[in-house]
C-alpha cells in the first residue's frame, strides 16, 4: 500500500510556527525567573510590573539609545514589556539604535547584564518577521557563536530559543541565519551534543529550518549528514520527529542501504521505551509508525528487518495495538494498521509464519469499533 505523504499548506505552517514561538516563550518565562533570582532586589521590584505601555518601551528605547548603555533594571522592565504585546515590541523597534545597545550588553563582560540582554533580544524574536529580521541581523552571528560555548548554560538556552523564534518566523530571517553559518553549525553541535536538555532544542531547532523544505537543508544533506546522525542518539520524540520530516522531504528515499536498518532500530527502541506512557510520546509513536509504514512500502527487506527488530527488542505489535485500542487512541491504531497490512503483504511467508508464533497480530487485535466504521 503506497503511501502519499501530506505537506502543510503555507498558510497553516506560518500560523503553527507563530503559536509555537508564544508557547516556548511561556513554557521558559519560569526558568528565566528563577535564573534572574540572583539578582536580589530586582526580582521582587520588577514582579510588581502589572503593565508595560507602549510609550513607557518608547521612552526607554531613547533613553538607552541616548546613553549607549541599558543597566539591569531597564533591560528587566523591556523584557517583560516585549513579553506583554507586539506592539511593546514594535515600539522598541522603530527605534532606530535602540537595538545596538541591547548587543552591546550582550556582547559586554558583565554576566548579568549579559543574560538579561539576552532575554530582551530573546523576547523580541516574539514580534513579526520585521523584529526577528533584525535582531538576526544585528545579534545573529553572536547567537551561534555564545551557542557553542559549552561552559555557559544560561546563555546556551537563550542563545538557542532565540534562533528558533528568528528561523521559525520567516525565510528572510532564516535567510540571514544561514549566511551567517547557523544550519552548519546547528548540524555540528547535533553530532557533538549529548546534553539531553540542550539536544532537544537543538533538535527543535533542525526541525524548525526543515519546515522550509529544502531552502537551507538538501536532500543530499539530509541523507548523508542529517540521518546518520540522528540515529546515533537515545531514541526520543525529537529524533523520531526530526527523522520523519527529513524522510519526508526526501520521499522515503535513503540511498544507502546501511541506512533503513538503523531508523528501523531506532523507532523500535523508541517503541519499547515509550508506548505503554500517557505522554507526549503518543505523537512520536505516531510519526515512527508513519515512518517504519512508508520504509516498509519501499522495501520488503524493510519489512523483515521491523519484524527482527521487534523480536530482538521484545515489542509485540499487537502489544502496542491493544494499548492504544484500550486507551481510545483511535489514530494510532489506524496507522499501526497500515502497518500491519504493509508488513503482511512484503513479508515472505516463512518468516511471516515465524513472526506470527512469537506475535500473532492476525487473530491477538482488540480492533475498536471507531476504527473500523472510519475509513483510513
Amino acid at each position: 500500500m503506497e503511501p502519499v505523504v501530506a505537506r502543510p499548506e503555507p498558510r497553516h505552517r506560518e500560523l503553527l510556527r507563530s503559536e509555537t514561538r508564544w508557547d516556548r516563550q511561556r513554557h521558559r518565562k519560569a526558568e528565566l525567573d528563577v535564573n534572574r533570582a540572583g539578582l536580589g532586589e530586582l526580582l521582587h521590584e520588577v514582579q510588581q510590573i502589572e503593565n508595560v505601555s507602549g510609550q513607557e518601551i518608547k521612552g526607554l528605547a531613547s533613553r538607552i539609545k541616548r546613553r549607549k548603555h541599558a543597566d539591569a533594571k531597564d533591560l528587566v522592565k523591556l523584557s517583560y514589556g516585549f513579553q506583554q504585546s507586539g506592539e511593546n515590541i514594535s515600539e522598541f523597534v522603530r527605534i532606530t539604535g535602540a537595538i545596538n545597545v541591547l548587543v552591546k550588553e550582550f556582547t559586554g563582560h558583565d554576566s548579568d547584564l549579559q543574560l538579561l540582554a539576552g532575554e530582551c533580544l530573546c523576547n523580541l524574536t516574539l514580534g513579526d518577521d520585521v523584529c526577528c529580521e533584525k535582531v538576526a541581523t544585528f545579534a545573529g552571528t553572536y547567537l551561534i557563536t555564545f551557542l557553542e560555548n559549552v561552559n555557559n548554560k544560561r546563555l546556551n538556552h537563550l542563545c538557542i530559543w532565540t534562533i528558533q523564534n528568528i528561523i521559525s518566523s520567516g525565510k528572510k530571517s532564516m535567510q540571514v541565519l544561514h549566511s551567517q553559518g547557523v544550519t552548519a553549525t546547528l548540524c555540528r553541535l547535533l553530532e557533538e551534543t549529548e546534553n539531553n536538555e540542550l539536544l532537544q532544542d537543538i533538535l527543535l531547532a533542525i526541525s524548525l529550518i526543515l519546515a522550509h523544505d529544502n531552502e537551507f537543508l538538501s536532500n543530499e544533506q539530509i541523507l548523508a549528514t542529517l540521518l546518520p546522525q540522528l540515529v546515533t542518539k537515545c531514541p526520543q520524540f525529537g529524533t523520531i520527529k526530526l527523522i520523519y520530516l527529513g524522510l519526508t522531504l526526501t520521499n522515503f528515499e535513503t540511498l544507502d542501504i546501511t541506512i533503513p536498518p538503523l531508523i528501523i532500530k531506532h523507532c523500535v527502541e523508541f517503541f519499547a521505551s515509550t508506548f505503554r506512557e500517557n505522554n507526549e510520546n503518543h505523537l512520536g509513536t505516531l510519526l515512527g509508525i508513519r515512518i517504519l509504514s512508508n520504509l516498509v512500502a519501499k522495501s520488503d527487506i524493510n519489512s523483515e528487518l521491523l519484524l527482527n527488530e521487534c523480536q530482538s527488542l521484545q515489542v509485540k505489535l499487537s502489544s502496542m495495538f491493544n494499548f492504544y485500542s484500550e486507551n481510545g487512541h483511535d489514530k494510532i491504531c489506524k496507522e499501526l494498521l497500515w502497518l500491519l497490512g504493509n508488513v503482511y503483504k512484503s513479508t515472505p511467508s516463512q518468516l511471516r509464519e515465524q513472526y506470527l508464533l512469537y506475535d500473532n497480530f492476525i487473530s491477538e487485535l482488540v480492533v475498536p469499533k471507531a476504527v473500523l466504521d472510519t475509513e483510513r
